[in-house]
């Protein structure tokens, strides 16, 4: 049970990190915080390379880490724009559903058994952020509008999306290319790094944000990037030794400690509903796992 050891612990970084970029988010454009944190994660990561055994390293998988990196690129940013404009006690249940996306992904495209108690699971994480988008005195159907004119929901179903077929192919890169996760970490915080740099030459202003970023949120920035470094290597580990399916699902409990302690810290709204949702998904995901 090693892996459920690393899931937890992912859990538990992912919630610390969400927290403390929700309070970086309030002051920072989510492009600039994004990129800003890629270059620390990647200079905290230098050191990592003495410890990769480069003969293990092929192009092909450097080839397939370098586009994985790029789309979970996007999807970082557009979870970082829907945490901004969204309640962190809102937006974080919904990426309870990131498992169920993934654990269908991983069927689909690994082959790896989806049990009809784990298909209950994945219904179970519909009903309860169906419930999350419930409001006082509206009708049933509400939550279907909200979907529709809120294009930060949209954000983050396009997002847990990509992050799915991320997670199948870094369980692919862990197995059938044999990458060691620490070598993984380490090159992907380059790739990201470069890709961000590319992203904001292009869509903002370039080095003069990013210098912007770190001057604005130097110290809480490093936080998070020790932070993401820690709970991106628990969930290598974890992925190396179980399906992607059973990993996930762990993880994402970090919902709940956000959507509790982050509705408390920042005085969000119908607090309890929302518990109540993210618990109603979190037993989804022990079905998934089950």
């Amino acid at each position: 049970m090693s892996w459920l050891i690393y899931a937890l612990i992912c859990a538990i970084f992912t919630s610390a990190a969400a927290l403390v970029q929700k309070k970086t988010l309030i002051k920072q454009h989510a492009m600039e915080f994004s990129a800003s944190l890629a270059l620390i994660n990647f200079i905290l990561s230098i050191p990592l390379f003495f410890f990769i055994d480069f003969s293990n390293v092929t192009l092909q998988a450097l080839g397939l880490i370098f586009v994985v990196s790029f789309f979970g690129s996007i999807a970082f940013l557009l979870i970082a724009k829907s945490i901004r404009h969204m309640e962190i006690s809102a937006a974080s249940p919904l990426l309870v559903l990131g498992p169920g996306i993934s654990a269908l992904l991983a069927f689909f495209i690994l082959g790896e058994r989806l049990t009809i108690l784990q298909s209950v699971g994945i219904l179970t994480l519909i009903i309860g952020s169906y419930i999350l988008e419930l409001k006082n005195h509206h009708d049933l159907f509400h939550p279907l509008r909200v979907v529709k004119q809120s294009k930060y929901v949209y954000f983050i179903f396009l997002a847990l999306l990509i992050y799915g077929f991320c997670a199948v192919f870094d369980r692919m890169l862990l197995t059938k290319f044999a990458v060691e996760p620490l070598t993984y970490i380490a090159f992907v915080h380059v790739f990201i790094a470069f890709h961000f740099l590319v992203l904001m030459t292009f869509f903002h202003d370039g080095i003069k944000g990013i210098k912007f970023g770190i001057k604005n949120a130097g110290p809480w920035l490093f936080v998070i990037a020790i932070l993401t470094i820690s709970y991106r290597l628990a969930q290598m580990e974890a992925v190396k030794m179980a399906y992607v399916g059973l990993v996930l699902p762990v993880k994402r409990m970090s919902a709940l400690f956000t959507t509790v302690i982050g509705g408390g810290i920042y005085h969000e709204h119908n607090l309890l509903r929302k518990v109540v949702s993210c618990m109603i998904m979190i037993v989804g995901v022990l079905m998934l796992v089950l």
